[in-house]
């Protein structure tokens, strides 16, 4: 097996990480349908070096996103954040390594806090954040109509 680095995004990983994202997301993680539906959305939305990535040999297997707070001083040491892996690289140790990865960014760049949401639903991607040390600081109860169901929305941090 190939090792696995992390690093920055860089422009010839954009059609890789769109690639990602169009095949992970779905109604059993996110209540939200595709906003990105071109590369060239992605990229307007991801521009280079704004991901932090896994690259396993020569190819791009994951990676975590930030998703855009307000612009004020009291969100300076807050990042919100989203993490996908491809689906052939899942439970791999990807994901754990780019959580340990983005903490040792966060602690470089002074982050204090790293936020997150996840469905009720995703009980495995619950249990995954348990493991990195998030911990639920709340829960909405019934927030979304999904395939039929309500479905609750979890906010779960971890303090750097």
């Amino acid at each position: 097996m190939n090792k696995i680095s992390y690093r920055w995004s860089k422009v010839t990983d954009l059609p890789a990480l769109f690639a990602i994202d169009q095949t992970i997301w779905n109604a059993t993680n996110t209540p939200v349908p595709m906003i990105d539906t071109t590369l060239e959305d992605y990229v307007d939305r991801y521009p280079v070096g704004s991901q932090l990535v896994a690259v396993q040999g020569n190819q791009v297997v994951g990676m975590i996103s930030w998703n855009a707070l307000p612009p004020y001083p009291a969100f300076n040491q807050t990042w919100d954040i989203g993490i996908g892996v491809a689906q052939t690289a899942q439970h791999q140790g990807i994901g754990q390594g780019l959580m340990t990865a983005l903490k040792a960014a966060a602690r470089e760049q002074h982050i204090h806090r790293i936020q997150l949401q996840v469905l009720g639903t995703n009980w495995s991607a619950r249990q995954f954040y348990a493991q990195q040390g998030f911990q639920v600081e709340g829960v909405a109860r019934e927030a979304f109509w999904l395939q039929g169901q309500f479905v609750d929305d979890y906010r779960l941090a971890y303090l750097v």
